[in-house]
């Protein structure tokens, strides 16, 4: 049995996988130098367009992939969780239980998102339904 990961390994290991998917479907990607960018990489499209991409880790319940879209640090203060509010391009939210990815407009997020992978219990034009978000379905995107 794989040792269970804390939050930053989870999320460190999401990073590999998806930095690694880009690299398989021949997607140029770079990565900032240290942790003080608001994004994780910078994914080029086929055109060359640069777009700057947060990784996110997203985890099945109820149904869905459930993902948090806002960073946190910790100042002397406390704990900062702060919206991207266009500081990136796009969210790559990767899902370990279904071995997923899904690409979602920076515009479509909030502070947290919801991505429905089992049919509702009642239909509702509000759904997100993960489908409609899987990445190569999406990928490049159109603005």
């Amino acid at each position: 049995m794989p040792p269970t990961l804390g939050s930053h390994e989870k999320g460190d290991a999401t990073e590999a996988v998806v930095v690694a998917e880009l690299k398989r479907r021949a997607i140029p990607v770079a990565r900032p130098f240290g942790d003080n960018q608001r994004y994780d990489a910078v994914a080029e499209t086929a055109d060359g367009d640069p777009l700057k991409i947060r990784i996110k880790t997203g985890w099945l319940a109820d149904g869905k992939v459930h993902v948090h879209g806002k960073s946190q640090h910790t100042n002397s203060t406390g704990n900062v969780h702060e919206r991207y509010d266009g500081d990136v391009d796009y969210f790559v939210v990767y899902s370990d239980d279904l071995d997923e990815l899904y690409l979602v407009n920076e515009s479509e997020f909030e502070t947290k998102m919801a991505l429905r992978v089992e049919p509702p219990d009642q239909p509702d034009s509000s759904i997100n339904r993960a489908e409609e978000y899987r990445f190569d379905a999406n990928w490049p995107p159109t603005a």
